[in-house]
């Protein structure tokens, strides 16, 4: 009986981890082939304790909003990107959704990264 329940439970994470690549995979063609395309900036931003370093990208939507996109650091050569111009690739309907934009460099970029938006810390006024 308890085989059965892991041979059950390993399908649906299977069968979930498909449906998830699949999506994503639904998603990155559809902004390549009809996504709004906008012009970022973009700065290194070195390791701060156990975060790793990454890239984050400033730009502004179709709608005048200003975002900032990251990209984690995965190899050595990624930090050159930095020195290449920053192109997004966004949803123009879910703009506020990261799981909807993707990063390039250069002109005219080959290649495409998943981004996360950047978390912005809340300040709270402290009064005495």
């Amino acid at each position: 009986m308890t085989g059965i329940f892991v041979a059950v439970a390993i399908a649906f994470l299977a069968i979930l981890w498909i449906l998830t690549a699949v999506r994503r995979r639904g998603i990155r063609t559809y902004l390549l082939a009809a996504g709004a395309q906008t012009r970022g900036v973009a700065t290194l931003q070195p390791r701060r304790g156990r975060r790793e370093p990454s890239i984050a990208v400033r730009y502004t939507d179709a709608d005048g909003v200003t975002r900032t996109a990251v990209k984690s650091v995965v190899s050595a050569g990624d930090s050159e990107l930095v020195k290449k111009p920053a192109m997004v690739l966004y949803h123009p309907r879910r703009t506020s959704r990261d799981d909807y934009v993707l990063l390039g460099f250069g002109e005219q970029p080959s290649r495409w990264f998943r981004a996360d938006f950047a978390r912005i810390r809340k300040s709270h006024d402290r009064a005495g």
